[in-house]
């Protein structure tokens, strides 16, 4: 009953359009403790996601639960639509949002990307979740609900993490200081990737498209693997910054404004540049369509 009144909601707010707009935020806040974890596994269909690492303690699980509609009484309706399952799977603390698919496949996300000079045109493209077709759509689309969730996430730096995001950006800030032996893993098929100061050992990043962005340089990671389908690198590092970069793209052009260090051609055809003795980490990248651009930390891009 309580889904059909929704549904009739979502139909009398779009009709004929949107004369008032109300948002509304549901905050969820969890501890769990971390004893016996050893990969966090997120799942989220829309919104951005932040990783913060620690020296310890438990994780910390904060999403903002993001909805609009004609009303303030829809909205808040809405909002309880949205709810994350979190589970512990032998050893591997399981985070998934579970979107009302059943009854909407659309979904309206304020902070859409522009393509070709056209605001949201990539995120009509279907895209999958949960086995399902959804579409993402600017918010004020008449056929799209505007729902999505922030999720903040604070796990300690010796546990794996895992991000599958299908339209947000992720942003990844270190802490616990000291280099650890875990994996990052993270892809979203529509959104950049913001690092500052990783302390993973490995860090697997892939955007289908939008940049990847070392901040403030690579951290204490070795083996960082980075993957663009269009969208391009920034590497922010100090003038003195060690290490290899093994770069291999389609279209678009390496820039290297740190060192005097040339690329050279390797004997698979990628491009390869050591910075100062390359005792440093090793960076693989791999682009379809996008630049490489090697610049010092503060130098924006």
């Amino acid at each position: 009953m309580f889904r059909l009144a929704l549904t009739s909601l979502f139909l009398a707010a779009c009709v004929p359009a949107m004369a008032s707009h109300a948002t509304y935020i549901r905050p969820v806040q969890q501890t769990i403790p971390a004893s016996g974890i050893k990969q966090v596994a997120l799942e989220n269909l829309v919104g951005p996601v932040t990783v913060q690492t620690s020296d310890g303690g438990d994780i910390q699980l904060v999403i903002l639960i993001n909805s609009g509609g004609s009303d303030d009484t829809f909205a808040r309706a809405l909002s309880q639509q949205l709810n994350f399952t979190v589970k512990n799977d032998n050893g591997q603390l399981r985070i998934i949002g579970n979107y009302p698919l059943d009854h909407f496949r659309d979904y309206g996300y304020p902070y859409m990307r522009n393509l070709m000079g056209i605001k949201g045109l990539h995120g009509t493209t279907s895209n999958e979740y949960d086995g399902q077709k959804v579409f993402i759509h600017d918010v004020g689309s008449k056929k799209a609900i505007e729902l999505w969730a922030e999720v903040r996430l604070t796990v300690p730096a010796n546990i794996d993490v895992a991000i599958r995001n299908t339209y947000g950006d992720v942003t990844l800030r270190g802490g616990g200081g000291e280099a650890s032996t875990a994996t990052f893993d993270g892809f979203t098929d529509v959104g950049d990737f913001s690092v500052y100061r990783p302390v993973w050992g490995t860090l697997k990043l892939q955007s289908d498209y939008g940049k990847v962005e070392f901040i403030d340089g690579l951290g204490v990671g070795r083996d960082i693997y980075v993957n663009t389908d269009v969208g391009g690198t920034y590497l922010d590092l100090p003038p003195d910054a060690k290490g290899r970069i093994i770069a291999h793209k389609d279209l678009g052009f390496l820039h290297n404004d740190v060192s005097a260090a040339k690329f050279t051609k390797d004997a698979d055809g990628n491009s390869v540049l050591q910075l100062g003795d390359g005792s440093g980490p090793s960076v693989h990248i791999e682009m379809s369509v996008g630049s490489l651009h090697l610049q010092t930390v503060g130098g924006g891009n």
